[in-house]
């Protein structure tokens, strides 16, 4: 019989919740629907991108959100010019 400690933390770790996703991970959901934000890449991709000088953005949220992950999707998207910090 498997403790339920033991259980939660294998169920846990097997999520890797630390990791964010990589842009175009085939794990990725998009909840845009639900949590009623705008696509990161329309929103401040396009700000970045068309700017003729530079920009900065903040881009912030709870922790667990995916921000992360987002700006991941992000960097893909945007110019070669876009630097992101974390």
């Amino acid at each position: 019989m498997v403790n339920s400690s033991d259980l939660l933390a294998k169920l846990y770790n097997a999520f890797k919740p630390f990791e964010p996703l990589p842009a175009g991970d085939p794990k990725y959901v998009d909840c845009q629907d639900v949590r009623k934000d705008a696509d990161i890449e329309q929103e401040l991709g396009n700000r970045m991108r068309l700017a003729d000088t530079n920009t900065c953005q903040l881009y912030s949220g709870h922790r667990g959100a995916g921000k992360s992950t987002e700006l991941l999707r992000l960097k893909k998207y945007g110019s070669p010019r876009l630097v992101i910090i974390n």
